[in-house]
């Protein structure tokens, strides 16, 4: 047993809210993880084509700045929290805007674990703040 001295923090309790979140934000890091590894090699290829693929190269940009505010906000909800929400943003405006087929669902399947996870930190911050 150890006592906490002033430099130290006592650990966060757990929230329903911050369970969610935290739950929530692993299956987001999953999601990022498996979609950086499709957009990777797409990226990728598009690069060693010549067709440089600005839009793909632009979006595994995002999807790797998102998938680190998830990672940081496991620490630090509020700056991790609003990474996330950005590039998530970020990453569903970019997919709307080049692919063709099925627009709405891309933006939707590439956005939404980033805006949920990130609205979900922030809401924990929130709310530990008040």
């Amino acid at each position: 047993m150890s006592r906490l001295t002033n430099n130290q923090t006592s650990p966060q309790p757990i929230t329903p809210l911050r369970f969610a979140a935290k739950s929530i934000s692993l299956l987001a890091l999953l999601t990022g993880l498996i979609y950086l590894r499709v957009v990777g090699v797409e990226s990728i290829t598009a690069v060693l084509d010549g067709n440089w693929g600005q839009s793909s190269v632009i979006l595994f940009f995002l999807l790797v700045v998102a998938t680190l505010g998830i990672l940081c906000a496991w620490r630090l909800e509020a700056l991790g929290g609003m990474i996330a929400l950005v590039c998530g943003l970020g990453a569903g405006i970019l997919a709307y805007l080049t692919i063709e087929n099925n627009k709405l669902f891309t933006t939707f399947a590439y956005s939404s674990p980033f805006l949920v996870a990130g609205g979900l930190s922030l809401a924990c911050w929130w709310r530990e703040r008040n």
